[in-house]
């Protein structure tokens, strides 16, 4: 057994054409530099790789691949995507995750390069119908209920009219996905009575930036009840999520990377300079400016995101320190 890693792409092989046809699709992808690698255990490869945001390629028998992701297999909104090619790359199939954990849209991409028949089964996809999942990946969206989504997707499949809720601006992004006629979005400014919004999926933009500060080695589990208390007393979903974010010489610290972790967002980390470079009114202090290099961490590292509006002002707690911003695209 073989891999190479190009980008989102993991790719693995079990036959000397295997290999052969993994490198020359590896090469028509952007990415650094192809390497393949030997493979000891199949199971361990799949564990190591088998997160939202991946997409695995198994070059070979579709049984091999399914009995590999079958006791990582978690939930539709969470898993990676996962296609298998045959050896020859003749067909290009979507097995698991093919809307959210953007498996479809990666069989097109490789299909494309290889000049393949792309084997897409799923309903929405052959009728050429709106996607709900697939819009909310696209825009970085969070759906608050799958079982309203999946009640939406049937009644579009019925031909009977659909609806689902978004913000204002989600609304003209639904208008330019130029959304079929039977499939509606609506904001919060339309009267509920036109519509009945708690029998609708919910799309929730992801536009949260949280900064974190805290004491050297301080655990996860203290990060995150800070963390949720704070987004509970300002009435925040924890679904909005988009990045948590600090200064750099916390960018191995065990609790924040599993918070990140745990919440399926980025964890991004900016040089004292960098914060220090910040336009805005922030609450200053010199313990932080004297022993890290920038006066305020968790305000200062929201802005360098790219945040439009501070939400939550500097809050510390036990040797934590929080703020909470919306990115610039969502205010």
């Amino acid at each position: 057994m073989e891999r190479i890693d190009a980008g989102k792409y993991k790719f693995i092989c079990f036959t000397d054409a295997g290999c052969k046809q993994m490198v020359s699709i590896a090469e028509k992808l952007p990415a650094d530099g192809v390497e393949v690698l030997p493979v000891s255990s199949l199971s361990e490869w799949t564990g190591e790789v088998f997160f939202q945001g991946n997409i695995l390629v198994f070059i070979g028998a579709i049984a091999i691949a399914v009995r590999a992701i079958a006791p990582f297999i978690k939930d539709k909104t969470t898993d990676p995507g996962v296609i298998v090619i045959d050896e020859r790359g003749q067909f290009v199939i979507p097995i698991l995750a093919g809307h959210i954990g953007g498996a479809i849209d990666a069989t097109y991409e490789i299909a494309e390069l290889l000049g393949a028949v792309p084997v897409v089964t799923t309903a929405t996809d052959i009728r050429g119908e709106f996607a709900i999942d697939v819009f909310a990946r696209r825009h970085d969206l969070e759906i608050d209920d799958m079982k309203l989504a999946k009640e939406f997707t049937a009644k579009l499949l019925s031909g009977e009219d659909a609806v689902f809720t978004v913000s204002p601006r989600t609304r003209d992004k639904a208008e330019s996905y130029k959304v079929a006629g039977k499939a509606w979005d609506k904001d919060d400014s339309k009267s509920s009575s036109t519509w009945e919004t708690g029998h609708n999926p919910n799309l929730i933009p992801r536009c949260l930036v949280v900064g974190m500060g805290c004491r050297k080695g301080k655990s996860f589990e203290e990060l995150h009840d800070f963390l949720m208390s704070i987004l509970s007393e300002n009435r925040l979903d924890p679904r909005a999520l988009k990045a948590l974010v600090s200064i750099d010489i916390k960018c191995e610290e065990d609790g924040l990377r599993r918070l990140s972790n745990e919440f399926g967002i980025p964890f991004l980390t900016f040089s004292a300079q960098e914060l220090m470079e910040q336009k805005g009114d922030f609450s200053s202090s010199e313990f932080a400016l004297k022993t890290t290099g920038a006066d305020n961490i968790c305000e200062r590292s929201v802005m360098a995101y790219g945040a439009g509006k501070m939400l939550v002002r500097k809050t510390a707690r036990d040797g934590m320190t929080i703020a909470i911003g919306v990115y610039a695209d969502e205010e």
